[in-house]
């Protein structure tokens, strides 16, 4: 996959940001934004030359303070949905320090992705995946990294890792030594139809975030919001791959307004949603697929869930032992995984919600002594 280098900056955090463009077999495919959506970052937007990078583009990101000639295994950091590389370096953005500058202190070798689309195809995020790491591998000299993956980012990883791809794509190439999962949906989601009032927050306040909801009744008015929904027509494409159904193990939330209609589709009194079944078959059963592949023998994974569920107040899930957002036994699926035969080093659990897998300093090192295990 061929690839070349674009322009190159030096902000802040990092010694250097550079973005790559490959070429994707056929015509360029263009990914859906919308406004809530979009990049807003100054350093990634001029990085990146605008708000919406076409789906051939990512940005890797290299630690400030990088000792490339220490004998490590360089580590390469995945963001999850909505974020950046910078969700890795000052999480809460005031400014403090994150687990870049913690692992670049200790001596490990530090680079992140931005992926073009913050909500992206997780297929074409494994493509801009696949590139980073060669990216990485001859910036270091080093034949393997280490890949840490927060929530959606783990989904790419583990496309990549196990082989999946649709006609085009990248095989895996045998350089990936250690792969850490922290809340990732390895069995699958089903947050934005279990807990229907967050399309009121993700509308009021554009929230970067997936809607169940095609339309609904807001200031006494019926708004489209099928621009920002889950489903075909929306702009998150890579939101509805992971779906699935957890209403079998954990009862539905019936305080929740429209809770039955929006799970299973149908006109509610607030609003109208096709249901969690159609954006499963419009994701196309990635969930599904993933579960009939396993991740390389030669690769070895460890998993950290998180289960304090007040990732947003009062819109944490509350029917199951969750982070949140993600129950615990979907992030600590491990039966796909370890199909091939790859090894497990650690399946951990922490009190920490979603967001807190990346900030705690606790999780933190949790994570070096992945990073440190032979």
């Amino acid at each position: 996959m061929p690839s070349h280098k674009g322009s190159t900056f030096f902000i802040d955090h990092w010694a250097a940001i550079t973005r790559h463009n490959f070429i994707l077999p056929g015509a360029l495919i263009e990914e859906r934004f919308c406004e809530s959506n979009e990049h807003l970052d100054p350093d990634i937007v001029q990085a990146f030359g605008g708000p919406r990078p076409p789906a051939n583009s990512f940005l890797l990101h290299h630690g400030q303070g990088n000792n490339l000639r220490i004998n490590r295994t360089p580590v390469l950091l995945i963001h999850g949905a909505g974020h950046n590389a910078n969700i890795w370096a000052d999480p809460l953005q005031i400014g403090g320090h994150g687990l870049l500058h913690f692992l670049v202190a200790n001596a490990y070798p530090v680079f992140a992705i931005t992926f073009s689309h913050p909500h992206g195809d997780n297929y074409l995020q494994a493509e801009q995946l696949a590139e980073a790491i060669r990216q990485v591998t001859m910036a270091t000299g080093k034949p393997r990294v280490d890949l840490v993956a927060h929530s959606k980012g783990g989904i790419p990883a583990r496309l990549y890792l196990s082989g999946v791809k649709k006609s085009w794509g990248t095989p895996y190439r045998g350089d990936v030594r250690r792969l850490v999962m922290l809340g990732v949906p390895n069995r699958g989601l089903d947050y934005s139809f279990r807990k229907p009032q967050v399309n009121y927050l993700i509308f009021a306040t554009k929230a970067s975030g997936p809607m169940s909801w095609e339309r609904m009744l807001y200031l006494g008015q019926v708004v489209d919001t099928s621009n920002y929904s889950v489903y075909l027509n929306g702009s998150y494409p890579g939101q509805r791959q992971l779906l699935y159904r957890w209403d079998t193990k954990y009862p539905l939330e019936i305080l929740q307004p429209d809770w039955w209609t929006t799970y299973y589709g149908g006109e509610g009194l607030l609003s109208h949603s096709r249901g969690i079944d159609p954006a499963i078959a419009e994701g196309g059963y990635l969930i599904e697929i993933l579960e009939e592949a396993g991740v390389d023998k030669d690769v070895q994974i460890a998993l950290l869930a998180g289960s304090k569920n007040d990732f947003v107040p009062y819109l944490g899930i509350t029917s199951g032992p969750s982070d949140g957002m993600i129950f615990v036994d979907s992030a600590l699926h491990t039966e796909a995984l370890t199909s091939k035969g790859a090894r497990l080093l650690a399946v951990g659990k922490m009190p920490v919600n979603h967001l807190e897998l990346i900030t705690a300093p606790l999780v933190w090192q949790w994570i070096r002594a992945q990073l440190a295990t032979f």
